[in-house]
């Protein structure tokens, strides 16, 4: 017994400081049924080996472990032991790739009502969350982490928080930040002598050293250090996980110092051995691509990124959440940024489109999510609409007390929408379109303007049925700084009080900033009747009818090409039962005579069209079963959180998350403020209210990116139903209401083609 517990011991020290192959070697000695082992000791054993096989790489080992461990719990009452077992092996899951079961599984574990200490699991937590994207999600958890273990003086914790903190500084690229993160860990670890962890500190900051480019000759003798330590043979690499990133770090250092021969060389050592992390697995797509860049084989390293891209639409599709979806999207950002350098330098349009067209809005390439059968969702957010209800409706110290229980609520329901899964019935994103089949899909009065940045620049591809070019733009800062001004002199004007001397003045400054921002940008191309702008995260909220080249011409505004040409993608379409509902929320000027004209220009008789403000439910029976939804409500478009984005109706808000799964409608006119407005992730994700709409099923969003009178939004929005009622596509319908209703063109047409005939 001494014997098989001092083996036990040895590997948990070693495994306290990273030293895996070592912790499973001892552990491997012990005979543990043979052993005379206690109940709570034989758990430990099977919980430290599963932990020790983690760090060797052997996910189906530590699963095996870890449910052992499980079963040892449940067999003899020990709660705390078996909340600790379970969350490890959502841990195994996450490890091998599988996103959302690794929440949904910690979010199990989480929901046992045990007392138990929960700073590790609080840490895996955010792990996973950095790997699904959600840097913002991760670094919450991990401050709060990390203000714990400083609290307890728990130095190795506190090195190990530090260092995943810079991982979320490195994966959005505020470098320096994480230089000062990698400092604190590598002091903290230090100061514990734990020199296996110094070590993955110094590898972190040859990640960072790599992506600045600075001092890459001692980031390469550093490198081939770490992989030459505990290594078999002299200068034989470690291909643990550790010894796999050292080598792809080292080689991308060659790289960039024009050593091809040499990061080939190193590339060697990884062998076939693929990776089950998608960031690790996507770093060496990059790497494997820029050697081939490096040696003039520019169709493999096209071949290659297309893989990579392959690749992160698989992880994306496995999640029913748009959240995740689209933040998954980080990963990628480097392969984007490579693919579409090489696009340019090889120069033809059409291959730079198909280019932009790949990495472009993924997510709206797949199909739409399911409905989540999860009622303890449902109820988080029929309490987050009350409680946010009640806010709004709040004096200052009501406010204060409710403030604290929304943001719980809004992270729980943001927490739960991400761990849920497709349920086996979804298939991958589709192929992107390229020059040809957008050709196919054009008249000759049709002009589509694709912008998209490269290296701190913005382009455009412009293509027409007579070809395709690309056009350079300008710096993107100098983008920033016009749509900036635009979207500022937008906002002052709508809110301005009617009769004042400041009207004038702002009306001619909105007018300037129009014309600015129409000349930097030229959209209008030449004089086709038609336009498609497919706009780059930049230009997310852009007023396209507003701008002088497009006033009077339809135009629609599509998050990527490829969803434009192909419309929404459907596996089982819901179909529409009604052929309208026109709903309205409350607070708002001439909402029913509003919503009583819309139902008019349908036929529908006044006896039939509520009278009342909508609820939540009006609002989401009428996405899942209305071909055409007119909703005329106060809007918010939320940019931190754009699924919290929401119109507010008469029991509170209605959230982007809760809309139905896939929606019925196929046009939906929102006659609120801002909703149009939309928040984009790398990748050129969008994320916001009107964008949700497209990504769950719905053709085509009529919505606005800036505030807009109430009289404006009834007059227009009326006089567009009684077009699209008589046949009028919604494009040209919309582009003759601007001409009558200046004013209204902060409303944008969003998604793709849609005509109420058939």
């Amino acid at each position: 017994m001494l014997v098989t517990l001092t083996h036990i011991q040895e590997g948990t020290l070693h495994g306290r400081v990273g030293a895996w192959p070592s912790c499973v070697e001892a552990l491997l000695a012990v005979d543990v049924e043979g052993s005379g082992l206690e109940p709570a000791q034989r758990w430990a054993y099977h919980l430290n080996l599963g932990q020790a096989w983690l760090g060797v790489g052997r996910a189906e080992d530590a699963a095996e472990n870890f449910d052992l461990a499980r079963d040892i719990a449940v067999a003899n009452g020990y709660p705390e032991l078996e909340f600790k077992a379970r969350h490890n092996r959502a841990v195994v899951a996450f490890v091998d790739g599988d996103l959302p079961r690794a929440l949904t599984l910690m979010r199990e574990a989480d929901a046992m009502d045990v007392a138990v200490a929960r700073d590790r699991a609080r840490l895996d937590h955010a792990e996973v969350l950095l790997a699904a994207g959600l840097v913002d999600g991760a670094r919450s958890e991990l401050e709060a982490a990390l203000s714990t273990a400083h609290s307890s003086a728990h130095r190795i914790e506190e090195g190990e928080i530090s260092l995943r903190l810079a991982r979320c500084d490195l994966l959005v690229g505020d470098l320096e930040r994480a230089r000062d993160r990698i400092r604190d860990a590598t002091a903290a670890y230090r100061a514990r002598q734990a020199d296996d962890l110094v070590r993955e500190a110094e590898l972190l900051r040859a990640g960072v050293d790599v992506a600045e480019g600075r001092d890459l000759p001692a980031v390469v003798e550093r490198l081939v250090r770490h992989t030459e330590h505990g290594a078999g043979e002299p200068g034989a690499p470690a291909l643990g996980t550790s010894g796999r990133e050292a080598v792809r770090l080292e080689a991308e250092a060659r790289l960039l110092l024009g050593d091809a021969d040499g990061a080939e060389r190193r590339l060697e050592a990884l062998g076939e051995d693929g990776e089950r992390s998608l960031s690790a697995t996507l770093h060496e797509v990059l790497v494997r691509a820029r050697l081939d860049l490096a040696r003039g084989r520019g169709p493999q390293a096209r071949a290659r990124l297309e893989d990579g891209n392959r690749v992160l639409a698989a992880h994306q599709v496995q999640s029913a959440s748009l959240d995740v979806r689209a933040a998954l999207a980080l990963h990628g950002r480097r392969l984007a940024a490579l693919d579409t350098e090489r696009a340019l330098a090889e120069d033809p349009a059409d291959e730079v489109l198909a280019t932009v067209e790949r990495w472009r809005a993924i997510s709206h390439r797949i199909n739409p999510v399911t409905d989540p059968d999860d009622p303890d969702l449902a109820e988080a957010t029929r309490e987050l609409r009350r409680l946010r209800q009640l806010l709004a409706d709040s004096d200052g110290d009501q406010a204060a007390t409710l403030t604290p229980r929304v943001d719980e609520l809004e992270t729980l329901v943001a927490q739960r929408e991400w761990s849920l899964a497709l349920d086996g019935t979804a298939s991958g994103a589709v192929h992107p379109v390229d020059a040809d089949e957008a050709r196919g899909a054009l008249d000759d009065g049709t002009t589509v303007v694709e912008f998209f940045e490269s290296a701190g620049e913005l382009h455009q591809v412009v293509l027409r049925a007579s070809g395709a070019e690309v056009v350079h733009v300008g710096p993107v800062a100098a983008v920033v700084e016009a749509v900036t001004r635009l979207r500022r002199d937008l906002r002052a004007r709508a809110t301005i009080a009617p009769g004042s001397p400041m009207a004038a003045v702002l009306e001619r400054a909105t007018v300037s900033s129009l014309a600015a921002a129409d000349t930097l940008l030229n959209p209008g191309g030449a004089d086709e009747r038609r336009v498609v702008v497919v706009p780059s995260r930049t230009l997310a909220g852009m007023p396209w009818s507003l701008m002088p080249s497009l006033r009077g011409r339809p135009v629609t505004v599509a998050p990527s090409l490829t969803r434009w040409v192909r419309g929404p993608a459907r596996v089982a379409p819901a179909r529409p039962t009604a052929p309208v509902a026109a709903l309205y929320g409350p607070g708002l000027a001439r909402t029913l005579p509003e919503i009583r004209a819309v139902a008019g220009a349908w036929g529908v008789v006044a006896g039939e069209v509520a009278e009342r403000p909508a609820t939540s439910a009006d609002v989401l029976d009428a996405l899942g079963s209305a071909r055409v939804v007119h909703l005329a409500a106060h809007g918010l478009h939320q940019g931190q959180s754009p699924l919290f984005s929401s119109v507010r109706m008469a029991d509170g808000p209605v959230f982007a998350h809760e809309f139905p799964r896939p929606v019925a409608a196929e046009h939906v006119a929102l006659s609120a403020c801002d909703v149009g407005q939309f928040s984009t992730r790398p990748g050129d994700e969008p994320l916001g209210l009107a964008i949700a709409l497209l990504s769950l099923g719905a053709t085509s969003v009529l919505a606005a990116v800036a505030p807009v009178a109430d009289d404006v939004a009834h007059d227009a929005m009326v006089a567009h139903h009684r077009r699209i009622a008589a046949g009028v596509d919604a494009a040209q319908a919309w582009a003759e209401v601007v001409v009558e209703h200046p004013g209204a063109g902060v409303f944008c047409l969003y998604g793709s083609e849609w005509c109420a005939t058939p």
